[in-house]
């Protein structure tokens, strides 16, 4: 029987960090105790080269839980992972958990809800730690509990889209960029636009994909009725995105992918800011992004990796 939802949790931990061990222990524990009964899932843990003691740690881990493990001898980054989960899974929603999050009840429910509204190609909840503003909100009740209460998050999103659009609000932000640490997709929309850009193994993947996702119509979802703790910043810490681009010019990585998106998408803040929410503008409103870009918007799932 195909499942309702299909699960990646994502890991790598090329150093056996302890902290960052620990972290995924958390997010493991709090996703088998808080996610749905109503329902019916398969969960894939995919390590991407880690260590061989923490290898052994995760089939402990996964004699205990009963998920699929994958465990990869090489790096595929983030990217990778994600479209090797969409081509192979069949179930009509896919959900990314990163391996630095604890999710509340009801989330899973809420954005699996959210992905079949048809403007919504991916959908991702407030956090309490991201680099965007519009993403992050801070709850009263202290880091991890569950469940959380959203009214005071609720009201104060309304509030704003109230005075910002004139006419009852959503239940979600609409934007383009987002933070990457849960999302959920219909699997159809990879059938729509294709996959996400293997070049980047991490960092602006998901910005890549976001965008692609408005110029064929859609949006991306911030839900004001989910919410997900994030310990941010682990793969710093723990050096892993570092290692995501071991070789990449001598180890300045950091101007590699950088200069991967300006190539790709030269000259884009002259075409639309990602960064701002969107409100109620669709890709109609930004005609001179759809006629420059438009040939981004696809991508199969076999890429020329010829640039790595």
């Amino acid at each position: 029987m195909i499942p309702d939802i299909s699960y990646l949790i994502l890991n790598y931990n090329p150093e056996g960090e302890s902290q960052a061990a620990e972290i995924l222990e958390k997010t493991m524990d709090a996703f088998y105790e808080r996610k749905s009964k109503n329902l019916s899932s398969e969960v894939f843990l995919l390590d991407q080269g880690s260590v061989p003691s923490h290898r052994a740690w995760l089939l402990e881990k996964q004699a205990r839980y009963q998920f699929s493990l994958i465990l990869l001898d090489r790096n595929i980054g983030i990217s990778g992972a994600i479209n090797r989960m969409a081509r192979t899974c069949k179930s009509p929603v896919l959900g990314l958990i990163t391996s630095d999050v604890i999710i509340t009840s009801g989330m899973d429910e809420d954005l699996y809800g959210k992905v079949q509204i048809e403007e919504i190609y991916q959908a991702t909840p407030f956090t309490d730690k991201s680099d965007l503003e519009y993403q992050c909100w801070q709850p009263d009740q202290p880091f991890g509990a569950d469940p959380v209460r959203l009214e005071s998050l609720q009201k104060q999103k309304s509030s704003l889209l109230d005075s910002l659009l004139a006419r009852s609000p959503k239940s979600y932000l609409r934007v383009v960029a987002s933070e990457l640490n849960v999302m959920f997709w219909r699997r159809e929309i990879f059938e729509k636009i294709g996959y996400f850009d293997e070049r980047w193994k991490a960092c602006y993947e998901n910005n890549d994909f976001s965008l692609r996702c408005f110029m064929a119509g859609g949006c991306t979802a911030v839900s004001m009725d989910s919410f997900v703790w994030h310990y941010h910043k682990v793969t710093e810490k723990s050096k892993a995105r570092e290692k995501s681009f071991e070789g990449y010019l001598d180890g300045c990585w950091s101007k590699h992918v950088r200069q991967l998106w300006d190539e790709k998408w030269p000259w884009l803040d002259s075409y639309i800011k990602i960064y701002d929410p969107l409100k109620n503008k669709t890709i109609a409103d930004y005609p001179k992004l759809l006629k420059q870009f438009a040939h981004n918007i696809h991508l199969s799932y076999e890429q020329n990796m010829a640039n790595d």
